[in-house]
């Protein structure tokens, strides 16, 4: 009977351990699983984050692009205006806080002292502003980047005004204090060049020690997001074994992107360190499993708080960033949409003076000073947030007759403030949030917009979104149907502007320009200057491309049926259709589809175009393909770009387009009619067919045909005709 009683006990013994030995098994498998889970929770936490950060990064730098390309339009006014004289520029550019301004001629030659001396004629930014656009970009192998506007007289472009700012000042364009110091944040361009390096952080060294190839697949996805305009991240691995997060974002439409970069561990390194401590009390003793679990829930609980704290509080202030703004905010106009919301933007005014006079402990004294005195003016339910620097965001309910009394009240309340610098003043910027699609992210640009307007107001000022901005947006939504629509209803159609050739002592058409018109159901014959940009700027340009390519193939194919001479027509290829590979397989179906004479066909491409390529070996390459398809390539706007005599020796094009800048003058002045001379000659050299477009007076002409100029093109003979009027200058075929 003991036996059997000693016997029962072991086996309960037994049972008993293994039955411990398995809940310490699970309970040590379930810490695991579950450290392992709140680190990818972490890691999704931090990638998003860090989207959040850089994300105002980009529109914070973009913000302050746009603010230097509107001090540089201002000046450029004057100077159009007479207001301001080439000789007051100096002082402008001090106020500015330019390192040096000047006016460019066409031609590009450089206006500034040796430290910034480069040829600007040789730049596409350069080129870019002579054609209308702002841009900006670094001066090559010099210290600093290049801002360029145009300058316009009686509604022509008449050069350009260019500044420079340093890569000092440039880096102070970028820098900010994200993630409490320890994030690095950069600019680069598409090609994933840095243009504004970062400043140097403990992980810098790190990252610079490492050796990463092209072949990588981060590398190759991140390269293909450049090239697209996307944004993106990256987990980069260093030689030492730290691991560190890369996030890039667009900076509006400025072709450049800001790269944030963080360790990994930066906001998980706690709760890994909970994690560890979780996992050894577990394993260490089955006695205390209970215990360690309550403690593993507990710390859990304080890490998460605690990663929330962190991404979603302000470092400085410690109330909301504008992350949780942003979606805090959202929640609330949801919930409540009928009490008027509207987003305020504050910025404070001679901030950075402050920093400078009395140190960064003190204006960060003087920020969370701030955040306490909004916090005070807000009514129940209304949110404060730091955005970055010296801004604030408000999310305020009430009528909207309210709004500027209130905006009011803040500038009173922070203006008893005294700093360093005197009172506090600040400026600021209203704008009305949509209840039924609450957007507070597109109500902060818009606040800021209506700020930046009043800014420079003295002492404080502030400003109200008008819907200036909201109706040229609709505007060109608007418009953009109407161009949609167009492309459906077939209301594009192509004029032939004629070339010509002289034979026996007269001109007789040998050729033709296509060029697009909108035939607009309501407002009739639309000039491409009203639509054309727009067609860029959406992307619809490479549709009218192949559309007006069909359209002259389709002519000329019925020339053919007709007995009528089939003149070479030259089309335009835009810029955009370089961004697309393999764009030339649609001019060949079109080819194919149509049975046009490729022999008849030339595409035009500028010397900005072909340089998009960044190589001359790749645009010989696409030269090639075009002859492949039985085509022939002209190089159009000649002059108007690099100007470089070395294209025409390593690009085999069949014409050369001397570009209307030659014949904007006198061709009187014997200096003139030399460079005209020479270049028509190294065409006849290099069997090069010679076109001169814009011609208008018989003077250029008459010097045209005797300097040995092919073709000429231009008002003086023919302006743009529909192809009706066109066809009836044609001679029979056999003729």
């Amino acid at each position: 009977m003991q036996g059997q009683k000693k016997q029962r006990a072991q086996g309960v013994r037994r049972w008993a351990l293994i039955a411990a030995a398995a809940l310490l098994a699970g309970v040590g498998t379930i810490a695991v699983w579950n450290a392992v889970a709140l680190r990818q929770a972490v890691d999704r936490r931090t990638q998003q984050y860090l989207a959040d950060v850089s994300n105002q990064s980009a529109q914070l730098i973009r913000s302050r692009i746009d603010a230097i390309m509107g001090q540089l339009v201002l000046i450029a006014e004057d100077l159009a205006a007479g207001v301001l004289s080439p000789e007051g520029l100096p002082a402008r550019a001090s106020l500015a806080k330019f390192d040096q301004l000047a006016v460019v001629g066409p031609a590009g030659d450089s206006p500034f002292a040796e430290a910034h001396a480069v040829d600007l004629g040789e730049l596409p930014a350069f080129q870019s502003a002579l054609n209308g656009a702002r841009t900006f970009c670094p001066l090559p192998e010099k210290d600093g980047f290049l801002y360029l506007v145009p300058l316009t007289r009686g509604g022509q472009i008449t050069g350009v005004l260019a500044g420079v700012k340093s890569d000092a000042k440039m880096r102070l364009l970028v820098d900010n204090d994200c993630f409490d110091g320890q994030g690095s944040t950069c600019v680069l361009d598409s090609d994933g060049a840095v243009l504004v390096s970062p400043v140097q952080r403990p992980f810098s060294a790190s990252i610079g020690a490492t050796h990463y190839s092209e072949t990588e697949g981060w590398a190759q996805e991140m390269q293909e997001d450049l090239q697209q305009g996307r944004a993106g991240n990256a987990l980069l691995s260093t030689a030492d074994g730290e691991e560190i997060w890369l996030d890039y974002r667009p900076i509006g439409d400025y072709e450049l992107y800001v790269a944030t970069l963080i360790p990994r561990d930066l906001i998980a390194a706690e709760v890994d360190l909970h994690a560890r401590q979780a996992i050894g009390f577990a394993v260490g003793a089955a006695a205390l499993l209970a215990l360690l679990s309550a403690i593993g829930i507990i710390y859990q609980g304080r890490a998460r708080a605690q990663m929330r704290r962190i991404a979603f509080s302000d470092p400085v202030t410690g109330g909301y960033n504008n992350a949780r703004f942003l979606w805090e905010g959202e929640r609330l106009v949801r919930q409540r949409p009928a009490e008027g919301w509207a987003v305020i933007a504050l910025n404070l005014k001679d901030f950075r003076l402050v920093n400078e006079v009395k140190g960064e402990e003190s204006g960060d004294d003087l920020l969370r000073q701030v955040h306490r005195a909004l916090l005070q003016q807000l009514g129940e339910g209304e949110l404060a947030a730091r955005g970055e620097g010296d801004t604030f965001y408000l999310l305020t309910r009430g009528p909207q007759e309210q709004l500027a009394a209130r905006m009011e009240g803040f500038s009173a309340r922070l203006g008893a403030i005294d700093t360093a610098v005197g009172r506090l003043r600040v400026s600021q910027g209203g704008c009305f949030v949509d209840p039924s699609a609450p957007d507070l992210g597109a109500a902060e640009r818009r606040a800021n917009l209506a700020r930046r307007t009043v800014a420079e107001e003295y002492p404080s000022s502030a400003a109200l979104f008008d819907g200036a901005f909201a109706a040229r947006q609709e505007e060109e939504i608007e418009r953009l149907k109407e161009l949609e629509q167009a492309f459906a209803r077939e209301e594009f159609c192509i004029y032939l502007q004629p070339k010509y050739r002289q034979r026996d002592g007269r001109a007789e058409v040998a050729g033709a320009e296509a060029l697009v018109r909108w035939v607009h159901p309501g407002r009739g014959l639309i000039p491409p200057g009203e639509f054309i940009p727009l067609c860029e700027r959406t992307g619809l340009i490479r549709q009218l491309d192949l559309l007006v390519f069909e359209k002259v193939c389709l002519l000329l194919k019925k020339w053919a049926e007709q007995g009528l001479a089939e003149v070479p027509i030259s089309v335009n290829v835009s810029r955009q259709h370089l961004k697309t590979a393999h764009f030339l397989d649609s001019y060949r179906d079109i080819l194919q589809r149509t049975g046009a004479d490729a022999r008849r066909l030339e595409l035009e491409l500028t010397e900005n175009v072909l340089f998009t390529t960044r190589e001359i070996g790749k645009s010989r390459e696409l030269i090639g393909r075009i002859h492949q398809l039985g085509m022939r390539c002209s190089l159009d706007d000649f002059g108007a770009g690099y100007s470089s005599l070395g294209l025409l020796k390593d690009l085999p094009v069949d014409a050369l387009k001397l570009d209307r800048q030659f014949f904007a003058g006198s061709l009187d002045s014997p200096r003139s009619q030399a460079v005209v001379r020479a270049i028509l000659s190294l065409a006849r050299a290099l069997d090069i067919e010679s076109v001169a477009e814009g011609i208008e007076e018989e003077g250029q002409a008459a010097f045209l045909w005797k300097a040995g100029c092919d073709l000429i093109q231009g008002y003086l003979y023919a302006p743009p005709l529909p192809t009706a009027a066109f066809e009836s200058l044609l001679p029979p075929a056999d003729n």
